[in-house]
């Protein structure tokens, strides 16, 4: 090895090797570096320093809204959005309800959507996660920032004394072994609170990589909400992509037909309105079933504002292409009270 060569630090061969693999991967691949993509500007760059995609995610360790805490490490084998938010940042408010609806869209998918605050009193961040973070979203409290300071590399806002401040709104796709796979830094330019351009990129992604097993649990998940609109209560099934369940009305007397009960203390409950069947082809005819994000709507009458323990019992048999599991019976309580956004849910596993 050269002497010239050995006077580097680690760290800069490690950044040496990762500009190479960046420009290497513009070479080979028509759309270019992160940074030149539409939506993902705000990617790292090489010269700005550690961390950087390719790179392990620097862990950490902090409290969530029931006072236990938990470590980052401790979610490797699922994907996870890391994002990093505050109180006061009207655009990470702006982003906050976009994120739960991440949140329940890829959770089928094994994907975790983690929520940092940084730096806010514990009372404000803890009021403000109870009005406005989806239950589907860990919500973690970085009180002092170190977390947060770990994701800012030096190169990147370098006149900012606290490097907390660098990561907020920053977001991040960490892979089931802990790798970061995308940064993304604010752009306000180009600001979308959607998270259309990540959400491309963990499409993509998610089908570059191998097919995760799904629990049982979560083939099928089952959400409930108030729709005062209708006077009624909306059960939500969000299907594992790749799989179907049978509708309400199977296409042979022998398969188990979707069906929902609720119940409520003083409630008065209606029948049931299933969506129309979705088409499933096996073999050389096709069969009826119910796939990806379905909604069945039970009429209720109940005072507007009144809160309610909803319980609805959801029994279903679900299949892929070339098999189906055994029948489940899922049962899932919810506190709903009608004109609330979000209604606490509490599910109950067989």
């Amino acid at each position: 090895m050269s002497p010239n060569v050995r006077r580097f630090r680690p760290e800069i061969l490690s950044l040496l090797a990762l500009a190479a693999c960046a420009s290497s991967s513009a070479t080979m691949h028509a759309e270019g570096p992160l940074w030149e993509r539409p939506g993902l500007g705000g990617a790292v760059r090489p010269e700005m320093g550690a961390p950087q995609p390719g790179m392990m995610a620097p862990d950490f360790e902090l409290s969530g809204q029931d006072g236990a805490t938990t470590r980052l490490a401790s979610l490797r084998g699922g994907w996870v959005v890391l994002h990093f938010t505050a109180s006061w940042c009207p655009y990470c408010d702006a982003e906050v309800e976009h994120l739960g609806e991440m949140a329940r869209d890829y959770a089928p998918s094994g994907v975790r959507v983690v929520l940092v605050d940084v730096e806010d009193p514990e009372p404000v961040w803890s009021a403000y996660a109870a009005a406005h973070v989806a239950p589907e979203i860990l919500a973690l409290h970085d009180a002092s920032g170190a977390a947060a300071a770990s994701y800012a590399p030096p190169g990147a806002q370098p006149s900012f004394v606290d490097r907390a401040q660098v990561a907020l709104d920053a977001t991040l796709l960490v892979d089931p072994a802990g790798a970061i796979r995308l940064f993304l830094l604010p752009d306000s330019a180009h600001f979308d609170p959607t998270f259309r351009a990540v959400r491309a990129e963990l499409d993509r992604l998610l089908a570059d990589a191998p097919p995760r097993a799904l629990a049982p649990e979560d083939v099928v998940r089952v959400t409930l909400a108030p729709d005062p609109v209708h006077g009624a209560i909306a059960i939500r099934l969000h299907i594992a992509p790749g799989y179907h369940i049978m509708s309400d009305r199977p296409s042979a007397p022998e398969y188990i037909p979707t069906r929902v009960e609720l119940s409520a203390p003083d409630l008065d409950v209606g029948e049931a309105r299933y969506p129309a069947p979705v088409a499933f082809d096996v073999g050389e005819r096709s069969i009826a079933t119910f796939q990806g994000d379905t909604v069945i709507v039970v009429p209720v009458a109940a005072q507007a504002g009144a809160a309610r323990n909803v319980t609805a019992r959801i029994r279903y048999q679900a299949c892929t292409a070339t098999r189906c599991l055994f029948p489940t019976t899922r049962t899932t309580e919810a506190l709903l009270a009608f004109g609330t956004a979000q209604p606490t849910v509490a599910e109950k596993r067989p």
